[in-house]
């Protein structure tokens, strides 16, 4: 499969996958949900959503969790604590989706933040969005197919930092977005292919 017909596969599914353990109905007693990351920009490379939602209770957390794990859909539920500096008192949830075949079940990150820190993603986002155009859209999409680990998934932590290399610094070659994630400290293994 081509990296554009995997990512619209991939953008498709990602709506089902929420359906189908019932997500939209879980989450929406807790406020507002920001979609981030690739699901957001429409980006996907692999089976990944990022949603934040305003402040909970662990017990609230550990509430949606159990409403999450009910679904026989749903393998795993990790709970952490941020140790994040940019991401202080922030709860995470990650559960871990049994749909599909990509090799790799789907991560979907569930972080409770304060609604500052929520508004300073969602308006990154939204930055990013702006500078978007069709072709720079395909070409993220391609690099981030080209530098999957043998996991199947994008080196971690490195989504923002491949969109601040095309959208905010005007990378293209992807040579020069390897050097620019691993000047930022991401852990990009040898790439496979570059286009």
């Amino acid at each position: 499969m081509n990296p554009l017909a995997r990512s619209a596969k991939l953008r498709q599914e990602a709506d089902r996958v929420m359906g189908a353990i019932g997500l939209p109905t879980i989450l929406a007693p807790h406020g507002p949900v920001a979609f981030i990351g690739s699901y957001f920009l429409d980006t996907m490379a692999y089976p990944d959503i990022d949603i934040s939602i305003p402040p909970v209770t662990i017990a609230q957390l550990f509430s949606i969790g159990g409403q999450i794990a009910a679904s026989e859909l749903v393998a795993e539920v990790v709970f952490q604590r941020s140790k994040m500096p940019d991401l202080p008192g922030g709860l995470y949830l990650k559960p871990r989706v049994e749909y599909g075949d990509w090799g790799r079940p789907w991560k979907i990150d569930i972080w409770s933040l304060s609604e500052t820190i929520i508004a300073e993603r969602v308006a990154d986002m939204q930055r990013f969005q702006a500078a978007m155009t069709e072709g720079l859209r395909q070409q993220i999409i391609r690099y981030k197919c080209a530098i999957l680990t043998r996991e199947g998934r994008t080196p971690t932590y490195s989504g923002y930092q491949i969109y601040r290399a095309f959208l905010d610094e005007g990378l293209s070659d992807f040579e020069e977005v390897t050097r620019y994630l691993i000047a930022h400290g991401i852990q990009v293994e040898a790439s496979r292919e570059s286009a």
